[in-house]
């Protein structure tokens, strides 16, 4: 050991050079520490939601490739580096991974010797869901798809057949929940792709078991979910079309508005013949005449015959899906404001009340004969303040998950830091106070008593002429005292 190095650790006591040596270890191996783990890779999943058959069989394409993985929730998650996401799936692309859909109309690739008409049937509908299975898993947002056909076999001894039914189960990623127009593009490309079935009657169902589409069973009048969005788009419709036409007589913001719309979803086909028996046509015409000869007694005839066919008429009538048979619109006004400051609004008068609803009822074809009704009311509006706009703005947490690492790494630098400092400062010699400032401090007037004397000068209670000393020069006791208290 160098000597300059043994006198620096003999200076200590044994105590002392133990707390020294231990904090100087365990700051080296926070730094070590946090070093190790600021710096080891992140295991992210390589396919979520994958099988365990499918698992049991890339964990050996993975060993044989060389990429480490971990096996994460009883072994139905597989996690690699992220530095080894990519090369893993490209890795596993080439084999058809992780996917393993039912197989399409490739089905039929195969030659069917020996298949049986319920075999055809039966791989035509395993074929048709496979390939809406690829098709829906293609679109934007949703990770895996599966469905389920309900096809009626056509056969002459069944007098009645029950429609076409599906039922279409997706898992979308990260699991949100898929737009109203995302579900409806689904049940449209599942009811056009198969024949005789309707799009009311594909259910649509995330995998959580919620039903997404599909007619709508607690609507009391029988509604599909096709029609009570019809029904909801003509009150919307007409609605906005009175708001903007009476807010421009008394302000948009004194004005609400509603509209109960009652339509007619009926399909009703009549087809009427007439006859009419005074336009009459000859269709058909015969003449005969007789002529009796020179030497044949008897007088000549003629003889008629026509065919007359009446004029017939056929009207087929189709009656209109989607009709309005009833309107029910309820217009709401503000009162007046007062004319003086702090006093009550004022109700509006009835001619003004009247003008409103003649301008509604032309505006939605008010029609009394079907039974339509309108009311306009006006009452004050208690409108409460907006609340004052707040930024979104992340919490603390939010934060600290999102620079977890780089925060911690830093922390765990400043900390070696601080204790390296500390270190050295223990490991520092004492300081000893000038000796030119110790020589000009005057000493104490008492003599002090007999017994066991401070080691250093400094540390003695200070007399009457020491306190006159600092008095007159402050300077000169200042640097005393910093240099003990560097001691």
């Amino acid at each position: 050991m160098p000597e300059k190095l043994r006198a620096l650790v003999e200076r200590f006591g044994g105590e002392r050079r133990l707390l020294v040596v231990g904090v100087g270890v365990a700051a080296i191996l926070a730094v070590l520490g946090f070093a190790r783990w600021a710096s080891a890779p992140e295991w992210v999943p390589l396919f979520p939601g994958m099988p365990l058959d499918r698992v049991a069989e890339v964990t050996p394409k993975l060993d044989d490739a060389g990429i480490a993985y971990r096996l994460e929730k009883g072994g139905a998650e597989i996690r690699v580096r992220d530095s080894d996401l990519a090369k893993a799936r490209v890795l596993l692309a080439k084999d058809g991974y992780p996917s393993k859909a039912r197989p399409g109309f490739e089905l039929f690739d195969q030659p069917s010797w020996g298949m049986t008409d319920f075999t055809q049937r039966v791989n035509y509908r395993r074929a048709l869901e496979g390939e809406l299975e690829r098709t829906i898993s293609q679109m934007r947002g949703i990770e895996a798809a599966q469905v389920h056909l309900a096809l009626q076999e056509a056969t002459p001894f069944r007098d009645e057949r029950r429609p076409e039914q599906a039922s279409v189960v997706v898992r979308t990623r990260g699991g949100a929940r898929p737009s109203a127009d995302v579900v409806d593009g689904i049940a449209s490309l599942v009811a056009s792709s198969v024949d005789g079935l309707e799009a009311d009657n594909v259910a649509v169902l995330d995998d959580a078991g919620h039903l997404l589409s599909g007619g709508a069973p607690g609507s009391s009048d029988g509604l599909t979910k096709r029609q009570l969005a019809l029904r909801r788009e003509v009150e919307s419709y007409l609605e906005q079309k009175t708001e903007e036409l009476v807010g421009q007589v008394v302000g948009p913001e004194n004005v609400r508005v509603r509209v109960a719309a009652m339509l007619n979803f009926d399909r009703v086909e009549s087809t009427v013949q007439s006859v009419d028996p005074d336009a009459q046509v000859a269709t058909r015409e015969e003449k005969t005449e007789i002529t009796p000869g020179p030497n044949t007694p008897g007088a000549a005839s003629t003889a008629t015959s026509a065919t007359y066919d009446v004029t017939r008429r056929t009207e087929t009538t189709t009656g209109g899906i989607g009709t309005i048979k009833r309107l029910t619109v309820a217009v709401l006004l503000n009162d007046r404001p007062a004319a003086k400051r702090g006093g009550a609004p004022q109700p509006r008068s009835a001619d003004e009340l009247a003008r409103v609803e003649a301008l509604v009822r032309n505006a939605v074809g008010i029609d009394t004969t079907r039974g339509d009704a309108i009311s306009v009311v006006s009452i004050p509006f208690t409108v409460a303040p907006a609340p004052a706009p707040t930024a979104n703005r992340p919490d603390l947490l939010t934060r600290l998950e999102e620079f977890q690492r780089p925060a911690l790494m830093a922390l765990g630098i400043l900390l070696a830091f601080v204790i390296a400092l500390k270190v050295l400062g223990a490991l520092r010699p004492p300081r000893e106070a000038p000796a030119e400032a110790v020589a000009e401090l005057p000493a104490a007037e008492d003599a002090p008593e007999p017994g066991p004397q401070p080691a250093h000068p400094a540390l003695t209670a200070p007399s009457l002429r020491q306190i006159a000393f600092a008095a007159e020069q402050p300077a000169m006791a200042a640097r005393v005292i910093r240099a003990w208290m560097k001691d």
